[in-house]
């Protein structure tokens, strides 16, 4: 009972997450604290593209079956009946219901009014419905969540779904923190290309969520710290931005070492 308390009443503060966000963007106050609330022991996430405009060389796995093979190897699985970030914010765009899933055996410790224990097969399911709803997942291991939930954050791991809207990670990025930006770790391997055909509509630049691209004379230009989401790819009319997999880079397994270094699942 006393989880769901919890849970609930940081749902009621959620909106106070920005405060420390918006203050961190001054370069100060981003050197000052930033390292302090964002750092390697606290946070460490990776968006998994999903757009259709990826190129996978030959004998390379799709980004998506980082996620099947995270699913497949756990001990534990558990859905959350509610996305807090959605539900906090009263989102009207995306499924509130479509909650992130918790990987490892912590999550045995969420309280059950929360959500549900799943299968492999269950979880894919899950992945599949929040993918066809429009959001990104997004492997987290963070220690909010598992202060959120009261569980171990050294054998749990969450996978979030995302919206630009409501999530933590995405909405009010653009500008920073730096140092919260910074913890937001590309797909290793991953890059964006422009193909050529850019009709100059802008929709890359309004939809990164770090003002990561910027429309050039001809085309899209990408900064260093672009995190490969490939949201741009997914909103470009003209086919023209795809992502790109380096063959040479086996970024299944340069994710799930990664992972594995920092937690138990």
């Amino acid at each position: 009972m006393f989880k769901k308390i919890w849970f609930e009443i940081n749902l009621k503060l959620w909106k106070l997450g920005d405060i420390p966000k918006r203050a961190a963007r001054l370069p100060f106050i981003d050197r000052l604290i930033g390292p302090l609330l964002w750092n390697e022991k606290n946070l460490d996430s990776t968006y998994i593209p999903v757009s259709e405009n990826i190129e996978v060389p030959q004998g390379t796995a799709l980004p998506l079956s980082v996620i099947e093979e995270l699913v497949s190897i756990t001990e534990y699985r558990f859905v959350s009946f509610r996305c807090p970030c959605r539900t906090a914010h009263k989102c009207t765009s995306y499924p509130r219901e479509l909650g992130c899933l918790f990987l490892g055996s912590a999550a045995r410790d969420i309280d059950l009014s929360l959500g549900r224990e799943v299968s492999a097969s269950q979880a894919m399911e899950h992945v599949r419905r929040a993918l066809g709803a429009g959001l990104i997942p997004n492997i987290v291991h963070g220690s909010f969540d598992a202060s959120l939930f009261l569980i171990d954050y050294r054998r749990m791991l969450a996978i979030c779904f995302c919206c630009d809207c409501c999530c933590a990670f995405r909405s009010k990025m653009r500008g920073g923190p730096t140092t919260y930006r910074d913890r937001i770790i590309r797909l290793p391997g991953a890059q964006m290309k422009d193909l050529g055909r850019c009709v100059r509509c802008g929709n890359c630049e309004r939809n990164c969520f770090l003002a990561a691209v910027k429309l050039g004379d001809n085309s899209p230009v990408f900064a260093d710290f672009c995190k490969c989401c490939g949201r741009c790819a997914m909103r470009c009319p003209a086919n023209n931005i795809e992502l790109v997999l380096d063959p040479s880079v086996d970024f299944k397994q340069e994710l799930i070492r990664r992972i594995t270094s920092r937690t138990t699942i």
